[in-house]
């Protein structure tokens, strides 16, 4: 009878293992480490060391790259509390290069004037900003801007400010398809659409559906002229069942669809709308429940 040997560990298994097992352990401790140094920065108790974890460009980073990062974006202004949110949102951040990279970007924006408040309010509300290539993909995209509606460099960087998020869309497959869409289901003119993106540029990165629905109602079921969308294209951004429809049916219900422009129709709180109609808030919120 055949007798099967007997598998024994190699003396290198041992140690391969044990190596394995401590560099896990040492990855787990500088995880830590970078978790608790966070922590001090104050009020970022949201953030768990789970969240870390999956934040593999955070997690992979040594210490000195995560504090510097936070040390850049203290310089540039913002709160350390503020930094950390940021980096969180954006954990890339901590692996660029802050000379060639965003230094670059920031040093771009300064010449074109826009002051360093503005530039840090733009990082803080979009982080992915500073991943994009300044050559490859802002100025680019600008000059798309300029041309298409032209704008001027000015308009264009104003723009950029209001919806930095426009810079992530691709402007082939999500930017000119809305655009076309909008001048066919609205009815505008080029120069209409220009208007439209310079006072609201967050349109473009709405559902199409959701725009056809709120253009149908205000058409339709209220008879708003579609030069009140060129007026106050912020009207597409509001909620159609929350805001827009109870507001108008309750207008409606008064005789008084045209009384208010939506710009006084759909900004203001529950409380001052109603009592911009001499009624109180109580029975607004009556009728809206009516609607339900």
């Amino acid at each position: 009878m055949q007798v099967r040997p007997v598998r024994v560990w190699a003396a290198s298994d041992a140690p391969a293992r044990g190596s394995r097992a401590e560099a896990a352990e040492e990855r787990e401790e500088r995880l830590l480490e970078k978790y608790e140094y966070l922590l001090s920065l104050g009020n970022v108790d949201e953030f768990h060391l789970t969240d870390l974890k999956r934040r593999k460009s955070i997690s992979a980073r040594s210490m000195g790259a995560l504090k510097r990062c936070v040390e850049w974006l203290t310089d540039l202004g913002m709160t350390e509390q503020e930094a950390v949110r940021v980096i969180f949102r954006f954990p890339p951040i901590v692996g660029l290069n802050y000379e060639r990279k965003i230094e670059a970007t920031y040093e771009w924006f300064q010449t074109k004037e826009v002051a360093k408040e503005k530039f840090l309010a733009l990082v803080i509300r979009y982080p992915q900003f500073l991943g994009l290539s300044l050559e490859d993909n802002i100025i680019p995209a600008l000059g798309w801007y300029m041309q298409t509606f032209d704008f001027t460099e000015e308009e264009a960087i104003k723009v950029l400010l209001k919806h930095p998020v426009i810079l992530g869309y691709s402007i082939e497959k999500k930017v000119i398809p809305f655009l076309e869409y909008l001048m066919e289901e609205a009815s505008l003119t080029k120069e209409e659409v220009a208007v439209v993106v310079k006072v609201f540029p967050q349109i473009i990165g709405l559902n199409k559906k959701s725009v056809s629905k709120k253009l149908d109602f205000i058409r339709n079921d209220i008879g708003l002229e579609i030069d009140d969308l060129v007026k106050f294209p912020h009207l597409c951004g509001y909620s159609l069942e929350k805001r827009i429809r109870p507001r108008y049916m309750y207008l409606k219900h008064l005789g008084k669809e045209f009384a208010l422009p939506p710009s006084k129709v759909l900004p203001a709180t529950d409380a001052d709308f109603a009592s911009r109609l001499g009624k109180s808030h109580e029975d607004y919120m009556e009728f809206c429940k009516s609607l339900r």
